[in-house]
C-alpha cells in the first residue's frame, strides 16, 4: 500500500473498476476520551451489501458513529446514488446526500453529517471544524493499486454533536474542542482481493501524534508507522515492525489481538517501542472492531486514541451479509441517554 501525505492527494481519483473504493475518514476524541466521533464518506463502500453482491454497482455512502465513555450511543450508515453525490477532482470537496467534507481556501476542513433514521424518529447531527495543518503534500502521484493518504493526521478541532428524538429539540448536545485526525484511502479493486486483515490506530499526545497501519495476513504485507509533530508534519519511521499480543475471540468468532506493539527506529534515529492496548471496545461485529485505545511509548503514557481491526476476508463470506443489511436498512440505532 502506497503512503501519501497532504491535501494535494485528498481529492477524488474517480476509480471505477469492479470493487474500486475511495473513502474520506475523520475522527475526533476529547483528551479525556469522554466523547468521540467518527465520520466517513465513501465512493464505493467495501462493506455495502449491494457492493458485495455486485462489485460494479458503484454508489456513494456515509457512516457516522458517536461515542460516549467508550460506548457507541448513535450510529448512521447507508448508501446514496452517485447522481446525488459530488466528488471533486480538485481538492477535498465531497458531498454524499446530507454528509459533506469541504476544504476552505483558508485551510479549514469542515465535516458535517446530518441524518434522520429511516423508519424511526431519531437523528444524529455531527459538525467538525479542523483548523489548518502543516502536513505537506508528497510529490509522488498515486501509482500503486491501493493508497493511504495522511491528509491531515493531527489538527485542532471544534466538535458539535446533537442527538434527537422525533420533532423535539435535541435530547443530547455536546460542544467542545478536540484533536482530530483525517485520512483518505483508495484502491483500484476490492480490498478482499489483496488484504487478509487490517490493523490501524492513531493517538494524539500533548505535542505529537503516532499513527500506524499494517496488513499482516495479506499477499504483500504493508506496515507504516509515522510520527506527526504539533504542526502536522509527517515523519515516517526509518524501520518498523509490528507484533501482537493478547489474542481474543468475540461473540461472532472474530479473532484479533488486543495489544499491538510497534518497534523500530524513528526519523531521528531513536529506537522506539510503542504499545497500543485496545481494551475498550466501542464497536463490535462479525468482521470489525473499533477501540478507544491506551498508548504508551516506552514506559510513558502518550494518551488515549482510536484504533481498529478488520478481517477483510470475512467480507467475502455470504453468511455475513444479513448482519450488514440490518443497520443498512435501519440507518441508525443506539440509545441516547
Amino acid at each position: 500500500m502506497q503512503l501519501l501525505t497532504g491535501p494535494v492527494h485528498d481529492r477524488c481519483h474517480a476509480l471505477n473498476g469492479a470493487g474500486a473504493y475511495e473513502w474520506w475518514y475523520t475522527d475526533a476524541l476529547t483528551d479525556d476520551g469522554e466523547w468521540g466521533v467518527v465520520a466517513i464518506l465513501f465512493r464505493g463502500m467495501p462493506m455495502s451489501p449491494a457492493y458485495l453482491s455486485d462489485p460494479t454497482a458503484m454508489a456513494g455512502g456515509f457512516a457516522v458513529s458517536v461515542y460516549h465513555r467508550g460506548t457507541r450511543i448513535a450510529f448512521a450508515f447507508g448508501d446514496v446514488p452517485l447522481e446525488a453525490c459530488r466528488f471533486a477532482s480538485e481538492g477535498a470537496d465531497v458531498r454524499v446526500g446530507d454528509a459533506s467534507l469541504r476544504l476552505d481556501t483558508d485551510g479549514v476542513l469542515h465535516v458535517a453529517i446530518a441524518r434522520v433514521g429511516r423508519g424511526i424518529e431519531r437523528s444524529v447531527d455531527v459538525a467538525l471544524r479542523l483548523e489548518s495543518s502543516g502536513t505537506m503534500s508528497t510529490p509522488d502521484s498515486h501509482t500503486e493499486d491501493h493508497a493511504w493518504v495522511l491528509a491531515r493526521p493531527r489538527a485542532a478541532a471544534t466538535l458539535r454533536i446533537a442527538l434527537g428524538e422525533g420533532a423535539m429539540p435535541p435530547a443530547c448536545v455536546f460542544e467542545g474542542s478536540a484533536l482530530a485526525y483525517h485520512d483518505h484511502n483508495m484502491g483500484v479493486r476490492a480490498m478482499s482481493s489483496d488484504f487478509g486483515d487490517w490493523y490501524w490506530g492513531r493517538v494524539h499526545g500533548p505535542s505529537s501524534s503516532i499513527v500506524y497501519l499494517t496488513t499482516p495476513a495479506s499477499k504483500h504485507v504493508t506496515t507504516h508507522v509515522v510520527d506527526v509533530d504539533g504542526e502536522g508534519r509527517v515523519a515516517p519511521w526509518q524501520t518498523s515492525s509490528i507484533t501482537f499480543d493478547r489474542r481474543r475471540v468475540n461473540f461472532m468468532g472474530l479473532r484479533m489481538h488486543r495489544s499491538v506493539v510497534l518497534t523500530g527506529v524513528d526519523a531521528r534515529g531513536v529506537a522506539r517501542r510503542v504499545v497500543c492496548d485496545n481494551d475498550v471496545v466501542c464497536e463490535d461485529g462479525p468482521f470489525y472492531q473499533r477501540y478507544i485505545s491506551r498508548w504508551t511509548d516506552g514506559d510513558v503514557l502518550v494518551g488515549y486514541g482510536m484504533s481498529e481491526y478488520m478481517d477483510v476476508q470475512r467480507l467475502r463470506a455470504p453468511w455475513i451479509r444479513p448482519f450488514l443489511r440490518l443497520p443498512w436498512k435501519q440507518m441508525m440505532h443506539g440509545s441516547m441517554t
